[in-house]
């Protein structure tokens, strides 16, 4: 039976491109029993607000860090200090493991977005996002297909910026403390339940981001 159902990847206000305030995501957390993982863009400014909620989160960062191919997107699970913006990615892993934190990769291998397609950066990093909401499918099938090969464990975040788009993809677990060491084990047994945004809005979603990509 599933204790816990936790969705990787979501942004808050304090991320420039959403919406989400703090207490209406607590209480469509709390409603729906979901756990939500604050992954703001390159800000941990709003992790002392969620503190104030009393409610279980996990708290982290969604970095811009740079790569040979460009600049990617990287997240820090269970972080607790900020790491600057456009830092060398192999620096970064090293930091966020540092911090006693856990490394993800959200929509690796998506070429719309600023995912990680580069597999030996992949291989260094501990957890990689399999569905996430906006992606298209055929990215997925990517990121599933290497986490299979690498035997690497599976995540899912709905990477919302809406409050609708919060609530229909997580991850179901068998875990009784939210701690690094012990959610690396339960995604080994975790059940990925996933659902695609609506296509309007994952347009939307994609043609601001290859805007903003060069950008930030």
């Amino acid at each position: 039976m599933f204790d816990v159902k936790i969705d990787f990847h979501i942004h808050t206000n304090y991320s420039p491109d959403s919406t989400i305030s703090v207490p209406a995501l607590v209480k469509k957390a709390k409603k729906l029993n979901i756990t939500p993982t604050i992954t703001d863009h390159y800000t941990m400014r709003g992790i002392p607000e969620m503190k104030e909620q009393g409610m279980d989160f996990i708290p982290g960062e969604e970095l811009r860090v740079t790569t040979p191919q460009g600049k990617a997107d990287l997240i820090g699970l269970f972080m607790n200090e900020e790491i600057p913006k456009n830092t060398d990615v192999y620096e970064a892993l090293d930091e966020i493991k540092s911090q006693g934190a856990l490394t993800y990769a959200p929509h690796p291998f998506d070429s719309l977005r600023a995912g990680i397609n580069n597999e030996s950066i992949l291989k260094r990093i501990q957890i990689i996002e399999v569905f996430n909401s906006h992606c298209l499918s055929q990215f997925d099938r990517k990121a599933e297909a290497f986490a299979k090969r690498k035997e690497k464990l599976r995540a899912a975040g709905s990477d919302a910026h809406f409050l609708f788009e919060f609530g229909t993809t997580y991850v179901e677990l068998e875990l009784d403390e939210l701690e690094p060491k012990k959610l690396l084990n339960a995604l080994k047994t975790g059940k990925i339940v996933g659902k695609r945004s609506p296509k309007i809005r994952r347009f939307a979603h994609r043609i601001a981001s290859s805007i903003l990509k060069p950008l930030a």
